[in-house]
């Protein structure tokens, strides 16, 4: 598939999944119900559900509460840790084959300003995101475009992904009978995200001299 079909095909797919209003309707016990129904094959069906969900921007917390409702925690915690990694190894490799090179050069002003921090110090940068950002799919898509090696984003998801799938693990059921609370507060931090990304590009944009 060449990259503008491929680019059009995942722009297709985010477009219609939050028009049919996805991101109400998904929740981490309709994940779990349906997880459950798989059977043997439930493992399997929940990593590629946790990768498409992010590929079309739904939060990847859903599916980590929904690992701590099927699975005691000695099974929840390395499934959910599974399907997490690979969710982000999915939109990383989408990214890559995605961006063009001409369009990395228009990544927002902060990413490109460490750009050389990126392939000097890779690793510490995205262990750093990860504990911060955990699952956001805009710094899976950031990174993916950016210059970081793959060996620097892999390592380092692996790493700073850990610790929030345990804290989400562990505190997943009593997250869940209060997800109505939380999914406001999750929802809200990618949103501001990424509407800082937009406003700082704006106000760098505005500010450079006219030509």
């Amino acid at each position: 598939m060449t990259r503008i079909a491929l680019f059009v095909v995942v722009a297709a797919a985010i477009v219609a999944a939050w028009a049919a209003g996805i991101q109400s309707q998904v929740t981490a016990e309709r994940v779990a119900e349906l997880v459950a129904s798989a059977g043997l094959f439930g493992p399997i069906v929940f990593v590629a559900l946790f990768a498409a969900a992010e590929v079309v921007h739904l939060p990847g917390v859903l599916f980590v509460l929904a690992a701590a409702v099927l699975w005691p925690r000695e099974v929840a915690i390395p499934t959910a840790y599974a399907g997490a990694l690979t969710a982000s190894l999915v939109v990383f490799f989408l990214s890559r084959r995605i961006v063009p090179a001409e369009l990395r050069e228009r990544l927002p002003e902060w990413l490109l300003r460490y750009e050389s921090r990126l392939e000097s110090h890779g690793l510490l940068t995205v262990i750093g995101l990860r504990l911060v950002l955990f699952m956001l799919p805009t710094v899976h898509w950031l990174l993916g475009a950016s210059r970081v090696s793959f060996r620097d984003y892999f390592l380092g998801s692996a790493v700073g992904l850990l610790p929030g799938v345990v804290l989400y693990v562990v505190l997943g059921h009593q997250a869940v009978a209060h997800w109505d609370v939380v999914r406001p507060w999750v929802l809200g931090a990618g949103v501001l995200f990424a509407a800082l990304v937009v406003v700082r590009r704006l106000a760098i944009t505005r500010a450079r001299p006219s030509p």
